[in-house]
């Protein structure tokens, strides 16, 4: 049998790792922490990010990533990581990728979600105690950065860390080609992708590229069972000022008094409203978007992401089209 190598490892350990994460899905107190420090990370949307997360880690999963990876690493070098806090453990891939290249790991979680990051980053140091994962305030000296935020935010990044390697991710979303024979379990899946996590993630469906002939009172009656987040103070706050807004400013709009939705061309609304433009064809729709692709996480319809699968990306697809692997491997070399 050859000798297991230490890429080997970490691999290994990354597998026992999705199975604490199970199990941190269903520890309540821990939910109900995340949900106090930040009223987004409702019980409901943590658990879906843990579970996601758990299935991402599960060993054929692990197996279709690996071969990628060199066997030989180089040395170690000192990596930041700065955390968006937008969704529940939406750096933790960053992390990942680091443990795997052998790094020592500086993270600078997001104020808006400590807890949960803090959790799993706890599990996965008490199944690899070797592992060199810092929480820190400040990323002075380090060799090499991981960040994600605004778009200001990613400019005084790319200013104060100019001198070393790094990868910048700004502010994208993502959309949806709709044809006009979208069938019931299609949109059905496709609410998933615009209401999981209230929309709020740069995979979450926020334009709706349709195929002249869809009736829309078809789509607002399959996103009837994530009607609950109308009763969220924050998203309610959210619905209930932009719809007060677009009556102000007279500007037409259609709702089911919780999401509303609006003829638009732009591909990023406000939260709790959706956008959505008319084309002739589903390929003169997929055309205009591809012409935005600078713009778009991932692009969801038939021959693209499939419909409700937007959320669960696959662990070798990387934010923002950039191999996030290739980067921190390189580094040591």
């Amino acid at each position: 049998m050859p000798d297991i190598t230490p890429l080997d490892a970490r691999f290994l350990v990354l597998e026992r790792l999705g199975l604490g994460l199970a199990d941190l899905a269903q520890n309540s107190d821990l939910l109900a922490r995340a949900s106090v420090r930040n009223p987004w990370f409702t019980p409901e949307f943590s658990v879906d990010a843990l579970t996601a997360w758990s299935q991402a880690l599960r060993a054929e999963s692990l197996d279709q990533w690996k071969p990628p990876w060199p066997k030989d690493l180089g040395p170690s070098r000192r990596v930041g990581i700065v955390g968006a806090g937008n969704l529940p453990l939406v750096a933790l891939h960053d992390v990942l990728c680091a443990y795997l290249a052998g790094h020592e790991i500086w993270f600078k979680a997001s104020s808006d979600d400590p807890v949960l990051t803090s959790a799993v980053l706890d599990g996965l140091r008490s199944l690899d105690p070797d592992a060199r994962i810092f929480l820190a305030e400040r990323l002075n000296g380090v060799d090499a950065l991981i960040a994600t935020g605004g778009d200001q935010a990613v400019a005084h990044f790319d200013q104060y860390f100019s001198h070393i390697p790094r990868i910048l991710r700004g502010a994208r979303t993502s959309a949806a080609v709709v044809p006009a024979d979208a069938t019931d379990a299609e949109l059905e899946a496709l609410a998933d992708d615009i209401f999981r996590y209230f929309g709020r993630g740069c995979r979450s469906v926020t334009h709706l590229a349709v195929e002249r002939g869809l009736d829309v009172q078809r789509l607002f009656a399959s996103w009837m069972r994530w009607a609950h987040l109308a009763s969220h103070a924050r998203y309610g706050s959210n619905y209930d000022y932009h719809r007060a807004l677009f009556m102000l400013n007279r500007e037409p709009f259609l709702e089911n008094n919780w999401v509303v939705l609006r003829e638009h061309g732009t591909l990023k609304p406000p939260l709790s409203v959706l956008h959505y433009s008319q084309h002739d064809s589903a390929a003169q729709a997929e055309s205009w978007l591809d012409a935005q692709a600078d713009q778009l996480q991932t692009v969801v319809g038939r021959g693209r992401t499939p419909f409700g699968q937007s959320q669960f990306p696959a662990l070798w697809d990387y934010a923002d089209g950039v191999d996030t692997p290739a980067f921190l491997v390189g580094l040591g070399q």
